[in-house]
């Protein structure tokens, strides 16, 4: 066999698993647009439930005439299930942020009156809530995962040229 055959076959042989590479390569970014997806869809879910679940101890705290500052008082604000559809990583971050700070005043103000700390539907939801806020936490670090990898084989030098040319730019973590 002539050295240019042996040339030849060594480099068909390198395409193939070149282009084996890149038929891997699109399937798992295809894969990791589809999880990280999912995975928004579950925080915005979560993040919905989180603040009903706040709406809910307010009109408990209306019921008992426990007074909080307004700004805690999310029985009288308008649900935001449609707001959450186009939203960044960063404005999940203020909005998490917001509700997290409203759920602690809430159950702050909550245990300082005995009569409503002790009332079965306030324990339930400050269950639930704990619960919800579990999963919540579990998604958001499955949706991180997701994008470490993401970006990392994004940039990977031997397929980047193919991130390029289906215009996958990087993705933010959620804190």
């Amino acid at each position: 066999m002539p050295w240019w055959a042996i040339v030849i076959l060594v480099v068909a042989i390198f395409a193939g698993f070149y282009l084996s590479g890149v038929i891997i390569y699109a399937y798992q970014m295809n894969q990791y647009g589809r999880r990280m997806a999912k995975s928004l869809e579950a925080i915005d879910v979560l993040i919905v439930q989180k603040y009903d679940m706040l709406r809910v101890i307010g009109k408990l705290f209306a019921k008992y005439d426990i007074q909080v500052p307004p700004e805690f008082v999310l029985s009288v604000r308008p649900k935001f299930e449609e707001t959450l559809a186009d939203i960044s990583p960063s404005e999940r971050a203020v909005v998490k942020a917001f509700l997290t700070r409203t759920a602690q005043a809430l159950f702050y103000y909550g245990e300082m009156h005995p009569e409503l700390a002790t009332h079965k539907d306030y324990v339930a939801i400050k269950e639930s809530y704990a619960d919800t806020d579990r999963q919540y936490r579990m998604a958001v670090t499955l949706y991180n995962a997701d994008v470490v990898g993401y970006n990392y084989w994004r940039r990977f030098v031997w397929f980047r040229w193919i991130a390029v040319m289906r215009k996958l730019g990087p993705k933010e973590l959620i804190s």
